[in-house]
């Protein structure tokens, strides 16, 4: 395993612009972050998409579901070898429900691979411990 300090800085910056665009206004920006084939996985708490058809509608369904949501980070562990990474990140997911913040501590992972030359989500699973 090699944590090569470009790979690294590269793939912070990714998740930096994954946090920024979270199912906000633009989800095209937030949907050109993930591998869009048959390959991709997620899981959120109770939820499995299998493939991008399958995982393309849920961040829009998420967004009207839960209307103003965001993230924020405390921390965040990046691991890689060659073109691929793992990440693992403490997280809090803010939502906004009736007119009030709220600010649910969770716990994301993921692995990226670099697609012709960026970096893109290709498993990746965000849910509240227990």
């Amino acid at each position: 395993m090699s944590n090569d300090p470009k790979t690294e800085a590269e793939v912070r910056a990714f998740f930096d612009e994954y946090i920024k665009a979270y199912p906000k206004d633009d989800l095209d920006r937030y949907l050109n972050l993930f591998s869009q084939d048959e390959n991709l996985v997620m899981f959120g708490t109770n939820e499995k998409w299998l493939g991008w058809g399958e995982y393309k509608s849920a961040p829009a369904e998420d967004k009207e579901r839960y209307g103003e949501i965001s993230l924020e980070y405390d921390w965040l562990k990046v691991n890689s070898q060659g073109l691929v990474a793992w990440i693992a990140a403490e997280v809090k997911v803010n939502v906004k429900v009736e007119g009030e913040w709220r600010s649910i501590p969770a716990r994301l992972t993921g692995v990226l691979r670099e697609i012709e030359g960026k970096w893109k989500i290709v498993q990746s699973h965000i849910s509240v411990p227990g």
